[in-house]
């Protein structure tokens, strides 16, 4: 797991690695925090090999937070953001960006105690980043993130894994029921009989086309009117539990 923090106080900038340090290491050891001063190293970086998670000041000289989360999103970047600000005011503004969550200095609540509960929400959601193997009769294994996962949708007795990034799927024999159970709890949603999407994916959402827009693509899919009601209660309670 890659985590960077970029904050352009370089006296904060150590503590906060630090406090992020504390606070990851309660669950696992398996990842590395890199700092950055400023917006344009840390996007760089990220270009270079992407993070997972991103602690970003908001208020930076040049670049400010919100440009680099800006360009995040329209790179389609699949990470966490999570801003840092003094600035109580910035907090609504943020929300045009989906940030994950955000942390306020110099406020009541400590910055230690905001980060443990970052944390604990960010690992429940980073079960996505488990890996899945799948087996393609032509092309043979493949060691895939779940939140590659775009939508699976079964073609008799196969499962045509759509997988971000990829022009083909790769196809794996299976039931989509058996998909279904082995995907309940990653954030996927049956959208009929035969497909279930990532809701990491679902970019748009329209009811009254009976259609799901997916990010990255525009890719439209289908979606059955016996599966509208529950499609929109979970898309609901996913993009509430990752405000």
């Amino acid at each position: 797991m890659r985590i960077a923090v970029c904050d352009d106080n370089t006296v904060l900038l150590p503590k906060l690695k630090e406090i992020i340090y504390d606070s990851f290491s309660v669950y696992t050891d398996e990842f590395e925090i890199l700092i950055y001063s400023s917006g344009a190293l840390l996007l760089n970086a990220h270009k270079q090999e992407p993070f997972q998670i991103i602690f970003l000041d908001i208020d930076m000289p040049k670049i400010s937070g919100f440009d680099v989360a800006k360009t995040l999103r329209d790179d389609f970047s699949n990470c966490f953001i999570i801003f840092i600000t003094s600035h109580s005011e910035l907090v609504y503004e943020s929300m045009d960006f989906q940030p994950f969550h955000f942390i306020r200095k110099n406020c009541e609540i400590s910055i230690e105690e905001s980060m443990s509960k970052i944390t604990k929400k960010l690992m429940k959601h980073m079960k996505q980043y488990e890996k899945v193997i799948l087996e393609d009769k032509e092309s043979g294994r493949h060691g895939v993130y779940v939140h590659d996962i775009m939508y699976i949708e079964s073609e008799k007795h196969y499962l045509n894994y759509y997988i971000a990034g990829k022009n083909t799927p790769i196809k794996e024999r299976g039931s989509i029921k058996e998909c279904e159970e082995k995907y309940e709890g990653y954030d996927f949603v049956k959208i009929h009989k035969r497909c279930l999407i990532n809701l990491r994916y679902l970019a748009y959402f329209d009811g009254s086309r009976n259609e799901i827009i997916l990010s990255g693509t525009n890719k439209k899919l289908i979606m059955s009117k016996n599966y509208k009601k529950s499609v929109d209660e979970k898309y609901t309670l996913y993009l509430r539990s990752i405000l």
